[in-house]
């Protein structure tokens, strides 16, 4: 049985039971979970036949006779368990397969007939949706379009959508799996839910806050301004320190000692004399003369004359 025909059964079941104030008591259950089938009679009970119909088929599965409970469809062995004396159940590991009506004829002491019924449903699944974003393109109406999907084509699912900014709680935005939004001036997180009636499962995506030109251009110059600052006081401190070290050339000190010795005297006194000599470059006007050129930091030159008394 489909999806949509299960759908519309159970429908076509609920409305017979709210006309009538009879028929089968609707149970929604979810592929490899577990549901009740439960029963509230207060009577003894000797008997209770358990039967399955489904797809026009109606077959018998349990039963509970002299306070033994006996499982007779092999599907249901080890995934079927009973209570109260055999009038409530509890099927696991549901399967798509399980999905029918689900009926007890209970007999008390008195053999009287009592019937109860139960139409179960078993949902596949959700799987965790996906959401794409796009761009739009067009009238500018909208800056961002999101799709929410799932790898399945089945109608019993329902699509909605939720957003938050920030630390806020989720409020609803829109219901179906396509939504166009237009860039939020604060960061916002957008919500897809997927549920059927037995399951839901969800996915987020974070749509940043809206940047215009002339803040991108200053958040940019701010990044780059550090930067250039300690590229400029680097080069500062190299040229300080170039400086400094080619005027301490310019101001060194070079010492010279001329000693004079006369013809046929070596041991008498000495009277030594320091003489300043500053030496300054020359640069040639003519052919043959040269004009000293003053020196921005002179050299100078100490000379040690010995003579000898």
């Amino acid at each position: 049985m489909k999806d949509i025909e299960r759908i519309f059964f159970l429908s076509l079941l609920l409305y017979i039971r709210v006309v009538t104030g009879n028929g089968p008591s609707p149970v929604i259950g979810c592929e490899y979970g577990s549901v009740l089938l439960p029963c509230s009679l207060s009577f003894p009970v000797i008997e209770a036949i358990w039967d399955f119909s489904f797809n026009g088929r109606s077959v018998k599965v349990a039963d509970f006779r002299n306070q033994k409970f006996s499982i007779i469809r092999k599907e249901f062995h080890s995934r079927m368990e009973w209570s109260h004396n055999g009038i409530t159940l509890t099927i696991t590991n549901l399967t798509m397969e399980d999905t029918g009506i689900y009926t007890a004829l209970i007999y008390d002491t008195e053999y009287t007939k009592h019937e109860i019924s139960h139409n179960l449903t078993v949902f596949n699944l959700v799987p965790k949706p996906e959401i794409k974003r796009e761009e739009c393109k067009g009238d500018g109406q909208c800056d961002y379009t999101l799709h929410c999907s799932v790898p399945s084509d089945s109608p019993a699912l329902s699509y909605s959508w939720k957003y938050r900014d920030k630390n806020s709680e989720y409020h609803h935005y829109a219901h179906g799996s396509t939504i166009q939004i237009s860039s939020p001036n604060e960061t916002m997180t957008f919500l897809c839910l997927v549920q059927n009636p037995a399951q839901e499962n969800n996915s987020t995506v974070v749509i940043e806050r809206k940047v215009n030109a002339e803040n991108e251009r200053l958040q940019v110059a701010m990044m780059i301004a550090p930067g250039f600052a300690a590229l400029v006081l680097a080069a500062v401190v190299f040229l300080c320190v170039r400086m400094r070290r080619e005027n301490k050339k310019k101001e060194d000190i070079t010492y010279s000692d001329i000693q004079s010795f006369p013809q046929g005297r070596t041991n008498e006194k000495e009277d030594i004399t320091y003489s300043d000599i500053q030496a300054f470059p020359q640069k040639r006007t003519d052919e043959n003369l040269m004009i000293p050129e003053p020196l921005l930091c002179p050299v100078k030159t100490y000379v040690e004359i010995k003579r000898y008394l």
